[in-house]
């Protein structure tokens, strides 16, 4: 039967939740702005680049986004609006589902009602990067119900959502896999009469995910392994202390309270439903802690997306509040809907934007007058480079350091990428070697617009250390010139180039506090370890902090944020680099930068690291 009010429900908070614009337009970035700016601009439309070159991801292209990126991004350039379109069906479809089964199967349609309301008053007109977020909360919910009850169409949705999360942010498609895998286990157990369909929904999307990456042009096991290379070192090194007051008070509460109502309703110590409530608590459990880890690790503007994704995510656990098993739970779910409002409305003045999800012309037009280029709006602008750098690239191909990608495409130059293709993400030694690979081959660009810079206080010239000792040998600085008030170089690749080669010489271990001293030709890798204590840290919080220490022969001390696969990828040169005048000084006769007299390794909370780290010295030879 139809439930109309579950019906009335469903069709409502679907439309108001659906996409209200096709896609994003893409702008000139305004001069005089920060370098930081630049960097999510140019990664999101260097993924459509990728993609219009046919770079294969995970050897030629590799970041935490994949070949389906677009779908979150909304940047159209190069695509096909068709699998747009069905994409937000997809996302509509999803919403309208959740709304009806849950009014229509809650004992509780009220608190369920009010979850759905919050859901839709708190979420912004366009959910952003983060758009992987509402996939696994819509696949926790499908799993819920194949728990239940193990019908086709249940396992239909999750199949689907497995394989877009895994081509459009890696990160997501790893989670959403084995939770996919939990659910299936369960049934395969207890539900005897339906295996081998099951095993048919085990397959399916495996095999789904492997035709398509011919399709995709994804070079699987590298695409696996370079986005687990960037989950591991995301938590290391990109992590930020948080700074939104009583933003993890909030979020402590809430999370407590959440599970609190979760074990109760579960009846967690009933014998008969272990394996069943063990599961549900998982899932329950393990999605919270993703959309903790996913928005508090960087604990910037993220924050506010773990209090906007949260009563999403209420409401697809369904456990929270189809059956209250106890009256008093009734009102703890509502301190769960309220923290939300209370931290968004009333602690930072957000606004409910519910007049602006009303209207959807600007989605049917931008869907009717979409073409590849409709969104780009790149020219004419004022970001031109000048003209004598313009002269001597050419059509060439060029590369750019660390991350300014949109910079060359204003420029409508020859754009050869690195597979890691902004240096702040190279951030793990696997990472650093495959663009070391690649600039240490023939793929190499011919040019490099080079500036020295990092973000969160990270020393630049060690963000891909190995490729900048690359650069100093085989390429020549062929023009110094400013732009937007900024001092850039351009590199040009040195005609008798040679390959770099690291020979191993000596292997050795030293306490952790004890100084490095550099000498002239030997590449350095460190290994510094976190301890048991560490690692527990690392799991709640993100990884602990460990500072690099130069200390140079003028009096000066520099400190800088690192990690330990940042050391492990290895350190260089004896004199400090800190500056584009001073990566310019390599290239004279005489380097004037001071000297380094040491490297230090200074952990923030030395109880969470081993006392000693390994040195390994290799001699760099050509």
């Amino acid at each position: 039967k139809i439930n109309l009010l579950a019906l009335f429900i469903a069709l409502v908070g679907a439309y108001l939740l659906f996409q209200n614009f096709f896609e994003a337009n893409v702008y000139p970035l305004p001069l005089s702005q920060p370098l930081w700016m630049s960097l999510d601009p140019s990664w999101g439309i260097a993924l459509n680049y990728a993609n219009i070159n046919d770079l294969k991801w995970g050897e030629e292209i590799s970041f935490t986004y994949g070949p389906l990126a677009y779908l979150t991004t909304r940047i159209g350039w190069g695509e096909n609006k068709f699998p747009i379109l069905a994409y937000d069906l997809f996302i509509l479809l999803n919403y309208f589902s959740v709304f009806y089964f849950s009014v229509k199967m809650t004992k509780n349609k009220l608190f369920t009602i009010l979850a759905i309301v919050s859901t839709c008053l708190i979420f912004p007109t366009w959910s952003g990067y983060a758009g992987t977020l509402i996939l696994m909360a819509f696949l926790v919910f499908w799993i819920r119900l194949s728990i239940e009850e193990p019908k086709s169409y249940y396992y239909f949705f999750q199949i689907i959502i497995v394989i877009l999360a895994f081509y459009i942010k890696f990160n997501t498609g790893l989670i959403a896999l084995p939770f996919f895998f939990s659910g299936l286990i369960y049934n395969f157990i207890c539900n005897k009469e339906k295996r081998w369909y099951l095993i048919l929904y085990a397959l399916s999307p495996i095999i789904v995910i492997y035709l398509l990456s011919n399709l995709f042009n994804v070079s699987l096991l590298s695409y696996i392994k370079s986005g687990i290379e960037m989950i591991k070192g995301y938590n290391q090194i990109m992590y930020l202390d948080n700074s939104i007051p009583n933003s993890t008070i909030h979020a402590t509460i809430l999370i407590g309270t959440v599970f609190l109502v979760t074990l109760i309703n579960l009846n967690i110590l009933n014998k008969e439903k272990w394996f069943k409530n063990l599961v549900a608590f998982f899932l329950t459990g393990s999605s919270f802690f993703i959309l903790y880890k996913q928005t508090f690790t960087r604990a910037d503007g993220h924050v506010f997306d773990f209090f906007i994704f949260v009563p999403l995510l209420i409401l697809c656990t369904i456990d929270l509040h189809h059956n209250f098993k106890n009256k008093y739970l009734k009102f703890l779910y509502l301190i769960v809907l309220l923290i939300p409002f209370k931290f968004l409305l009333l602690d930072n003045e957000r606004e409910i934007e519910i007049a602006t999800k009303l209207p959807k012309s600007t989605y049917i037009s931008g869907f009717n007058s979409f073409t590849s280029t409709s969104g780009m709006h790149l020219f004419p602008n004022t970001s031109q480079l000048p003209q004598s750098v313009l002269q001597k690239i050419g059509n060439q191909t060029v590369d750019i350091f660390p991350w300014n990608i949109q910079l060359l495409l204003l420029n409508k130059l020859n754009y050869k990428p690195r597979p890691v293709i902004q240096s702040y993400t190279a951030y793990t030694p696997y990472l650093e070697n495959i663009n070391f690979e690649h600039y240490n081959s023939k793929n190499a660009p011919e040019f490099v617009i080079y500036e020295v810079f990092s973000i969160d206080g990270r020393y630049a010239f060690f963000d891909e250390p190995k490729v900048n000792l690359l650069l100093t040998k085989n390429y020549k600085v062929v023009e110094n010139f400013d732009f937007d008030g900024r001092k850039l170089m351009l590199l040009q690749k040195r005609v008798d180039a040679k390959p770099i080669q690291l020979e191993k010489t000596k292997e050795y271990a030293m306490y952790i506090d004890s100084p490095l001293v550099p000498k002239e030709g030997v590449y350095y890798e460190v290994g510094a370890y976190d301890n048991f204590l560490g690692k527990i840290v690392s799991l709640i919080n993100h990884s602990p902090e460990i500072k690099l220490l130069i200390t140079t022969e003028d009096g000066g001390s520099s400190e800088y944020k690192t990690s330990k696969l940042l050391l492990e990828s290895g350190l260089f040169y004896d004199r400090i680099i800190n500056e584009t005048s001073r990566f310019n000084n390599i290239f004279e006769v005489a380097d004037v930068n001071p000297k380094i007299i040491y490297y230090n390794f200074k952990p923030s909370n030395p109880s969470q690291y081993k006392d000693k780290i390994r040195i390994t010295e290799y001699k760099i030879t050509q």
